[in-house]
């Protein structure tokens, strides 16, 4: 990855504090560490939050332990979510990103956004697109975000966490914690609470990272019972109405989703990865016709 060497200037250069839970991502966690290392913006801190890995992450991790930026801590938690709440705890850093470890940020990421900030005091939440690839960086699509609407953020979730950064005072101040007890939608739910409490965000129209589809990541292994039901809690805890078309949509898209993982499967001859998936549907399918008949 080639790198300017020309570096942004700032009248002030806050900290900025970067969050990466982790579990067992060893095939992909290099390439996160690097992207967020190698970036123009270089007053970082960078919090690795591992929950108990037995892969090969804690070695991969050990080649870049000399860099003073990057901390790594390894100790069973309750999920993502509860990673990544301990991360913002420790944070230091005035300005705070969380990126999955599976996901790049383009090289001049953090530069963009801390100009976002250091621009508009006001703003307290920045996200920018995103490409989306599986691959070897082969691009399937770039996802352009839409610029806030709160209404629009109640249909549907339409950033991704991976390319959202915080002023800390969101959650020092106001202690903004993204719920853990909501497994599938967490992310979402955290956004709502913050639309909700008046926090000002900004759609920034620039590309910050890649957003990585493969057969292991969390969103390929979702239930869909879970998300239903997780859907539904949402649409009440928020008070936002369900119609045909939004359980439609949330139904319809990971089959779409799953498709499409089937044949990166097939290409990579992962017989038995292939053979759980097909288990784990034919359960829900039958499981969904035993209560039609009920």
């Amino acid at each position: 990855m080639l790198i300017s060497s020309k570096k942004p200037a700032y009248m002030n250069k806050p900290l900025v504090s970067i969050i990466t839970p982790s579990l067992n991502q060893g095939r992909y966690i290099e390439e996160t560490i690097l992207s967020v290392l190698d970036q123009t913006y270089d007053n970082i801190e960078y919090l690795i939050m591992d929950g108990g890995s037995t892969d090969s992450t804690h070695e991969i991790v050990r080649k870049y332990e000399n860099d003073p930026r990057l901390k790594f801590y390894s100790q069973k938690d309750e999920g993502q979510y509860d990673a990544v709440n301990k991360g913002f705890l420790m944070a230091r850093g005035d300005i705070l990103g969380w990126i999955n470890t599976d996901d790049i940020y383009t090289e001049r990421t953090l530069e963009k956004v801390l100009k976002v900030f250091d621009a508009n005091h006001e703003v307290e939440i920045v996200y920018g697109n995103y490409y989306s690839f599986m691959v070897k960086r082969k691009l399937n699509r770039i996802v352009f975000n839409r610029d806030f609407s709160h209404k629009w953020l109640r249909r549907y979730c339409y950033t991704n966490p991976s390319v959202t950064f915080i002023r800390k005072s969101v959650i020092q101040n106001d202690r903004l914690f993204i719920d853990n007890s909501v497994s599938t939608y967490g992310d979402w739910d955290w956004y709502l609470r913050m639309a909700e409490q008046g926090k000002k965000f900004h759609h920034l129209q620039e590309i910050l990272g890649y957003f990585r589809i493969h057969p292991c990541s969390r969103i390929m292994r979702m239930d869909q019972r879970q998300i239903h039901l997780e859907r539904c809690m949402i649409a009440q805890r928020h008070s936002i109405p369900l119609s045909y078309m939004t359980l439609w949509v949330d139904f319809m898209i990971p089959w779409f989703e799953r498709i499409q993982n089937f044949e990166y499967l097939i290409r990579r001859k992962e017989w038995c990865e292939i053979g759980n998936r097909i288990i784990n549907i034919s359960k829900i399918l039958l499981e969904n016709f035993k209560g039609r008949l009920t």
